[in-house]
């Protein structure tokens, strides 16, 4: 009998230590991270969108109705295909972003799954919030099967007592997330700096908490914790994922007194945008070679022509009238020397 209940301590301790790996495995993954990059991206994108849209409008690209559009420059076409290059580039952005989401979505729910595992299977007190008999029951549940309060029986004379409240230690911590409202931090385990996420949310809320939570501080890594509110401070956070508690992290209040190198919040990268400006460079392509330059911007109705070239060629009236010290100018004059040719007869008057 005592090696049949060695066995399958055995059997349960492997059943644990595997949905363990697997839980960490999947802490890993990237998707939430990847979907707030992608998003990113594409609100730079929409931005050089819209600047491009805006210079366009300037250049007399793309405006008028029908018949009543004005007759646009061959500039205008370059314009107008960078514009298209970069809205099917959001498309593409857009894309990826939901993918990574539905990606991030998914791996919440397999992590609710195996943390219900881990509770059912008895892995740890850490997880005893997460098992079946703790989940909320739904409408039909409660009718056909009403719960009944536990009491504790005593001796007559005491008459009856109800069953001790075990929801906290000693210390004032939390023994597991149960039914009442929390408040959510989003921790950076380099310095364990931390934000609110939510204020006031139930435990179904956690998954949730903690995709905002990687997608609002990408490049690092961060936990959620979470403590109840109103009756407890951040002090008494404990982690979502294990119920560890936040006083107990190695770098717990560390950025109040330190200032850690190399760590914050990052930035999407490495991602590619269709930048809307122009290059310098290519100035000088032609139309029909590659872009086309950005045309002036059209002149007010009713200026005069004349005096727009002559802004555009930087005209100095003092200037008209000089002579030219580089180029020969003719002269009327006729040289004095030499011998003049009379072609013709002579004529007199008065003979």
């Amino acid at each position: 009998m005592m090696l049949a209940g060695g066995a399958e301590l055995a059997e349960a301790a492997s059943v644990c230590s595997q949905l363990e790996a697997q839980l960490s495995s999947l802490q890993k993954g990237t998707g939430a991270r990847q979907a707030a990059a992608f998003a990113g991206a594409a609100n730079q994108q929409r931005a050089e969108i819209s600047a491009a849209q805006q210079r366009a409008r300037q250049a007399g690209c793309g405006g008028g109705f029908l018949f009543f559009q004005s007759k646009q420059s061959p500039q205008c076409a370059g314009m107008l295909q960078g514009i298209q290059r970069m809205k099917n580039n959001l498309a593409k952005l857009e894309s990826n972003q939901q993918n990574a989401a539905a990606a991030s979505a998914n791996a919440g729910g397999q992590r609710s799954g195996l943390l219900r595992q881990l509770g059912d299977n008895n892995c740890g007190p850490q997880y005893a919030a997460y098992s079946s008999q703790n989940r909320p029951k739904n409408f039909l549940e409660r009718l056909f099967t009403p719960q009944t309060p536990q009491i504790a029986m005593a001796p007559a004379e005491q008459g009856v007592v109800l069953q001790r409240d075990d929801s906290q230690d000693s210390g004032g911590y939390d023994t597991g997330f149960g039914r009442g409202r929390y408040r959510t931090l989003c921790v950076r385990t380099c310095d364990g700096y931390y934000f609110p996420i939510s204020y006031s949310t139930t435990r179904d809320g956690f998954t949730r908490d903690e995709q905002i939570c990687k997608q609002t501080c990408p490049g690092t890594e961060v936990v959620l914790y979470a403590h109840r509110n109103p009756g407890q401070d951040s002090s008494k956070a404990l982690s979502t994922i294990d119920e560890s508690r936040y006083s107990d992290l190695p770098t717990a209040f560390a950025y109040r007194t330190n200032l850690t190198q190399g760590c914050g919040c990052g930035k999407p990268g490495d991602l590619d945008i269709v930048a809307g400006g122009y290059s310098p460079a290519l100035m000088d392509l032609s139309a029909a070679g590659g872009l086309a330059p950005i045309p002036d911007v059209r002149p007010s109705r009713g200026e005069d022509p004349e005096t727009i070239a002559n802004r555009v060629g930087q005209l100095d009236p003092g200037a008209v009238g000089k002579p030219n010290a580089t180029t020969p100018v003719a002269s009327l004059n006729l040289p004095t020397n030499g011998v003049v040719r009379r072609v013709g007869p002579s004529y007199f008057y008065a003979q």
